[in-house]
């Protein structure tokens, strides 16, 4: 009989948490599942945090040796994906805490660990505090842990700092601890912005301007702000990023201290010791902000590079590459690193709007300018985006109506709403992207040639996926992203899969994964037989992968995984994937024959030999006929 698990309702975050941790599969009684990363994936993490593991040791870690050092507590860092990237404090666990793998590469998300402080705090995105029965998974409940997110200056969140005692019981002061670590970090972060040079602390009492809980300005030589913490937000009435100083607080913010009469706040500035020319180049040399962006390959490395380079000089960009390449993402990256990152991200889909509704939506309209219009008017996506980026994806498939008047607004940076007179002035960053050949497009009338020099002050191309030298990283990551437990991929898939042409790019990947994984649930190994039959045909016949005949022209050739050359016709595609899927399949089932009969039907040495699970290998037997 199944015993329905006992739901916390003293706090609805608890609940939620517990309501999530059974949704997910997961039953008190059971281990709970371990997700470990291997020592490459390990390595690699920490390359990438590597900033952010500096700045826990020397900003959080000493409050916590000094408050905590007579405990038998551990300070846990881990990234936003629920991996412990480090730890400090007792230098060897107990054999209770060392059963359940709190220890470095873990993973410690609720969906493999249940209602616990690392996971929760992650998804909640707050502190908390999980103490002995709060647990889900009753191998958990002999400890203590408390956690708080890390966000950084832009708002987005990087980790986990936790405090986990085996037998201290976790109070409301060690939540307000760990809340404390984790906004020493955050302060760090805002100070090592690119171009900081000032820091502005604020308070209404000269007493708070160094408890910790003050606002905080960060601003560059020129006395622009470059960042800024909540608190300063509050107390000076949402500033912004790029704003002046002195807007808000004066021509006398840079004294060493002060009281600012008409804010009536307390001021205390000074200059931050950032590193030196030589120094920059080094660090950026041997270890890149493991906060900003890094890429593994070249072309796209390059391509980030000069795309931020035009962004600063408010010149337009053009992003261009296959379907599926990830434009999208590499402008929210642009954005979330840009001197714009506090204004707004607008996106705007141009191929997926109604071509008599591109104009109100892009400029807005007055009230009554048309029937069915709002009645108090709509301001339009460009004025939304004023002080950001307006980012026009899909730009070959705007109507060319839209287009002159797109071109006007470049030209004069304000828009005049539909139905309306009046001229508004806009400061926006724009960023277009297209997987089509927008100089053909002007060839052939479709769009407006002075719109497209116009858009095309910088033309970065993304690669394709078969063109990146990372692509067997990438497969990892994904398969990491989709994967149930730990789980291997078999190296002769991972072999087609960094050959396969990929037409659709991460996306068609990224989909692959997602249904490969579930189907592999429960076992050690991904590989072939996880595959829908099409897909697996389409990887393992090498002629789908080919690019066009000798002879035959590129333009308009098909290289798709999904279909064979364009000659055949539809009939002959349905017969050649229908060989080569029961082609596969009597290859798997031979080996899977002959290892059953050197293994003298013993199923436990004969899933061993093949590298797979019991579970897969019964389903196998049971198809063949040869199980029940």
């Amino acid at each position: 009989m199944t015993v329905k698990p006992h739901l916390p309702s003293t706090q609805a975050w608890l609940a939620d948490s517990w309501q999530r941790s059974i949704g997910a599969g997961l039953s008190e009684c059971q281990s709970s599942r371990e997700l470990r990363l291997d020592a490459s994936e390990l390595k690699q993490k920490h390359e990438q945090y590597q900033m952010l593991i500096a700045l826990v040791q020397s900003h959080a870690l000493p409050l916590f040796n000094q408050l905590m050092a007579h405990s038998n507590s551990r300070l846990l860092l881990s990234d936003a994906d629920g991996y412990v990237l480090r730890h400090w404090g007792v230098s060897h666990y107990s054999t209770r805490l060392a059963d359940v793998a709190l220890d470095i590469g873990v993973n410690w998300l609720e969906q493999y660990k249940g209602t616990n402080a690392i996971g929760t705090a992650l998804t909640a995105k707050q502190a908390v505090s999980v103490v002995g029965e709060q647990h889900f998974i009753r191998q958990n409940r002999f400890m203590s842990c408390t956690a708080c997110p890390i966000f950084s200056p832009q708002g987005e969140m990087l980790g986990v700092i936790d405090i986990t005692s085996e037998q201290q019981r976790h109070t409301q002061q060690t939540l307000m601890l760990v809340s404390s670590l984790a906004l020493q970090v955050e302060t760090a972060l805002l100070c090592h912005l690119p171009d900081s040079h000032y820091r502005i602390d604020l308070a209404a009492q000269p007493n708070l301007l160094n408890s910790g809980w003050q606002g905080i300005v960060i601003a560059d030589r020129d006395g622009r702000i470059v960042g800024c913490n909540p608190m300063a937000k509050q107390l000076l009435n949402h500033a912004k990023v790029g704003d002046a100083v002195d807007q808000y607080l004066g021509g006398n913010w840079s004294r060493t201290c002060g009281f600012n009469r008409h804010l009536a706040l307390h001021l205390q500035t000074q200059a931050l010791n950032m590193p030196g020319a030589k120094q920059r180049v080094a660090m950026t040399d041997k270890a890149p902000n493991p906060l900003g962006v890094r890429f593994r390959d070249p072309l796209l490395e390059r391509a980030w590079l000069y795309a931020n380079k035009v962004i600063t000089k408010q010149i337009p960009l053009l992003v261009l590459g296959e379907t599926g390449v990830g434009k999208e993402q590499f402008v929210k990256k642009l954005h979330a690193r840009s001197a714009r990152r506090a204004g707004p991200l607008v996106a705007v889909n141009c191929a997926a709007l109604p071509a008599e509704l591109v104009e109100s939506e892009l400029f807005g309209y007055q009230a009554g300018a048309f029937t069915g219009a709002n009645r108090t008017g709509f301001m339009g996506k460009i004025r939304q985006a004023h002080g950001g980026f307006l980012f026009l994806d899909e730009i070959g498939e705007m109507p060319l109506a839209a287009q002159s008047r797109l071109l006007r607004v470049l030209q004069e940076r304000e828009v005049v709403p539909v139905g309306s007179n009046q001229s508004f002035k806009v400061d926006i960053q724009i960023i277009a992207a297209t997987h089509m050949d927008l100089e053909q497009q002007v060839a052939q009338g479709l769009f407006r040639q002075d719109l497209f020099y116009r858009l095309n002050g910088l033309q970065v191309c993304l690669p394709a996926l078969r063109e990146r030298q990372d692509i067997e990283r990438i497969i990892h990551k994904l398969h990491r992203k989709h994967r149930i437990a730990a789980q291997a991929i078999c190296p002769e898939l991972l072999g087609q899969l960094m050959q396969h042409h990929w037409p659709g790019n991460l996306r068609e990947l990224d989909n692959l994964m997602q249904v490969a994984c579930l189907m592999a649930e429960g076992d050690d190994t991904l590989s072939w037989q996880h595959l829908p039959d099409y897909l697996a045909a389409k990887l393992a016949c090498p002629v789908l992968n080919a690019g066009p005949l000798q002879g035959e022209p590129e333009a308009g050739l098909e290289q798709s995984a999904g279909s064979p050359l364009q000659r055949e016709s539809g009939a002959s595609r349905q017969r050649s994937a229908a060989v080569n899927a029961d082609s596969l399949n009597e290859a798997i089932y031979s080996n899977v024959l002959q290892a059953y009969q050197a293994c003298e039907g013993n199923v436990s040495q004969c899933a061993k030999r093949l590298g797979i699970s019991r579970n897969a290998l019964y389903r196998k037997l049971k198809l063949m006929g040869l199980k029940e």
